[in-house]
């Protein structure tokens, strides 16, 4: 419900309105896509190449630690008997992507801060960024990713010996990813341009020259059967792989929470007013506002609202489920025709374990080549992550702290980046803190706890304070809580095996 607030206003065409806990800005006109992108019409073509590309971000943190490392540990491990769960878990995320997207470009606030609104105040915004921060703080992808590098430096892969080396290795290659969050106008449209150059050189070298020369038709057969085996759990299977696997089918289940700035800074919706994240090199500072912005229900604001809501549609399920699929399914194939069931893939090896068998398959250059592949899926994953967990720190700590604000002086970026230069030290000690694997494997079990609360406290928001033209259709949520019970599933099972040592597979 919105209650007006009296006497509180921005200026003559603009209101102030209570919207939970907080006042909100109320707009007189939603812009349209033509206005934030300065096309005369929308075309299919200006669509594809200059207002879809956020969901490319995501896409690439996604394609990394449950496609090229979890994924093929379950293949190897186990066999392709739960392909099952890919598409079951790609529709559920995709689908909660959507929801929790929604209400950013409906409200200008990433939804991880519009949690704010909930009673009580700043709760839940606060405690999904520190869930976060334990979540993402390991900087795993960049020491697996090093493997890769490494792989194709030594003509071999690295062994217990080069564990020195590839740690100091992932530390460059973190120190480059500060790099590119560092320069442009914008630091959504560098990731953006980057994600996309890295995600396509990664599908189509999987789906044109690696998957035809490796995939068995055996491999097909069984990957069939594991599509309609619903329900079906390897006995004995190790739970937190398990648990951590499901996951990152997608990027990270209800932690996709986490990366959903990127549609307001690219100017969806009510994005278009509310100001973005500058980059440091090459940006300007840009007044970021720290209280959102919704429109008035007028007849032409929602005409609009729907063209926004399918150009959302065509992002995520065009480049993020599609991309998703492909980059979840391929990578496992791939490995189960090269190893045989049972194979246990080394915890420092993982990124650059498959490429002695493609090249004895291939020749010399399919080593190489393979490697190659897996750096850039696994450093494409730590560039999205450095910025996410950066992002979402500065965008809460600068929504709900107005001492920060003034300390900051209006300008987001004396935030951003301190923080960024903090956890850039942090990241580089933990380097030796364990393997990749299990830095990885510690964080996408972190989203399970957070699930089991964020969903229900997401659905009041929805339900609660949205208004009633614009709450989230039905099967949207249907399907975010089918994901609420995976994680509470996962939750129970982690906690009596590692709490009290009962296993239930």
């Amino acid at each position: 419900m919105i209650v007006f607030c009296e006497g509180v206003c921005m200026s003559s065409s603009e209101e102030m309105v209570m919207f939970g806990t907080k006042p909100i800005r109320v707009i007189d006109k939603l812009p349209t896509p033509e206005e934030v992108f300065r096309l005369p019409k929308l075309t299919w073509s200006n669509i594809l190449t200059k207002v879809l590309g956020p969901a490319a971000i995501p896409l690439g943190v996604a394609i990394g630690s449950g496609e090229w490392l979890m994924g093929p540990s379950i293949a190897a491990a186990y066999g392709l008997g739960l392909f099952w769960l890919v598409w079951v878990g790609m529709i559920q995320q995709t689908a909660y992507y959507y929801w929790l997207i929604r209400l950013t470009i409906m409200t200008g606030e990433p939804a991880y801060v519009l949690l704010a609104r909930v009673a009580p105040k700043n709760l839940w915004s606060i405690l999904t960024m520190l869930m976060e921060i334990l979540a993402y703080l390991w900087p795993g992808w960049a020491a697996a990713a090093a493997t890769g590098a490494l792989a194709m430096v030594l003509g071999r892969l690295p062994g217990a010996a080069e564990a020195e080396l590839v740690r100091w290795t992932g530390v460059v290659l973190f120190l480059l990813c500060a790099f590119f969050v560092s320069v442009g106008g914008k630091i959504e449209a560098t990731l953006e341009i980057v994600m996309k150059a890295m995600v396509i050189f990664i599908l189509v070298s999987l789906i044109f020259i690696v998957a035809p020369l490796t995939i068995t038709p055996t491999t097909l057969a069984e990957a069939a059967k594991g599509m309609v085996s619903v329900g079906y759990i390897p006995k004995g299977i190790d739970i937190l792989l398990f648990a951590g696997w499901y996951a990152y089918i997608g990027k990270a289940a209800a932690g996709n929470i986490w990366s959903i700035g990127y549609w307001r800074d690219k100017g969806y919706g009510m994005g278009s007013v509310v100001g973005f994240i500058p980059a440091a090199v090459g940006g300007k500072k840009v007044p970021l506002s720290p209280v959102g912005a919704i429109f008035k229900l007028t007849p032409e604001n929602l005409r609009t609202w729907k063209v926004w809501e399918k150009l959302l549609h065509l992002d995520l399920w065009l480049i993020f489920f599609i991309g998703g699929m492909f980059g979840m399914y391929l990578p496992a194939m791939i490995v189960a025709s090269l190893v045989p069931v049972g194979t246990t893939l080394p915890a420092w090896g993982i990124a650059a374990h498959v490429s002695n068998q493609f090249a004895a398959k291939v020749g010399g250059w399919g080593y190489y080549f393979i490697a190659l592949i897996g750096f850039f899926i696994l450093y494409s994953t730590q560039l999205g992550v450095l910025d996410e967990l950066v992002r979402v720190v500065t965008d809460t700590l600068w929504n709900t702290s107005e001492g920060v604000r003034k300390w900051a002086k209006g300008d987001v970026r004396r935030i951003y980046y301190p923080f960024l230069a903090i956890y850039l030290i942090f990241a580089c000690f933990a380097m030796w803190a364990a393997a990749p694997l299990i830095l990885l494997l510690i964080g996408a079990n972190v989203t399970h706890f957070l699930g089991i609360w964020l969903i229900p406290v997401l659905t009041y928001l929805d339900r609660k304070l949205i208004p009633k033209e614009l709450r989230t259709p039905l099967w949207v949520i249907i399907l975010s809580w089918t994901m609420w019970a995976f994680h509470l599933f996962f939750a129970i099972a982690l906690t009596l095996y590692y709490g009290f040592g009962i296993k239930i597979f």
